[in-house]
């Protein structure tokens, strides 16, 4: 039984901040039954180019709402390909990168037909690289958006889906991004017996190519500048003093 979970949605080759949370949790959550944004970070990802951060992006064909477990990508689309020959290019100097990118093309299937399709095996394999045994849950698979229609019918708002979420897990502690401030209502779950660790992520600098340091990158940027061992201590290091 899980007593603390991080969830949140599934993203493309995801942020350092992203493993951060899985760092301080018995369970991953990987929520992947919430709305998908157009604006958000399910279906793509930057990386460092000589002129700054640059997008590496899914071919997710989306209408507004639709659940992220069912965004299909586009087929005509060679994404795998194309974002493989980007980080090749852009990372060539980098100690690591053949071996690394090596086992990332492996990691993306050909066939791809659904967003979690491509962004699951890219979670998983940062996961493994940064030394992360953290279990690493799909909401989908554990039907927890049912569990949310049937606990509270009138779907009253994030709260109460998390609520929903943590109870049909056994958990009681849930580690949170800043931003969940803004729209939790912490209140509520502490009147369900639970609480709320609002991660404070102190973004580290690295040694990086191309130019001045840019934060916030996929955390694949880490891997392949530094390698796994420094990266694994990068990570840690900057762990220390991320939630309240």
């Amino acid at each position: 039984m899980a007593t603390r979970i991080a969830g949140i949605q599934p993203g493309y080759l995801p942020w350092l901040g992203y493993f951060d949370q899985m760092l301080h949790v018995d369970a991953f959550l990987v929520a992947d039954e919430l709305p998908y944004s157009s604006s958000g970070w399910a279906h793509r990802n930057r990386v460092k180019a000589p002129g700054g951060a640059q997008w590496l992006t899914l071919p997710a064909r989306a209408q507004t709402g639709q659940p992220i477990r069912d965004v299909a990508l586009d087929p005509a689309v060679p994404w795998q390909r194309k974002h493989a020959t980007t980080l090749r290019h852009l990372y060539a100097a980098a100690p690591a990168a053949g071996e690394l990118l090596d086992a990332l093309e492996r990691a993306l299937p050909a066939d791809a037909a659904r967003l979690p399709d491509a962004s699951l095996p890219t979670i998983r394999l940062l996961a493994q690289w940064l030394g992360i045994g953290t279990p690493i849950l799909l909401s989908s698979e554990l039907g927890l958006e049912a569990r949310y229609a049937s606990r509270f019918p009138e779907r009253p708002g994030p709260t109460h889906r998390i609520v929903a979420y943590l109870e049909a897990l056994g958990a009681t502690e849930l580690v949170e991004g800043e931003s969940g401030r803004s729209y939790f209502d912490v209140a509520l779950f502490e009147r369900h017996g639970m609480r709320v660790h609002f991660q404070h992520y102190a973004h580290p600098t690295y040694r990086q190519l191309h130019g001045p340091f840019v934060s916030h990158l996929s955390a694949i940027d880490l891997v392949l500048c530094e390698g796994v061992d420094a990266a694994r201590r990068i990570l840690r290091a900057a762990s220390g003093a991320n939630e309240s």
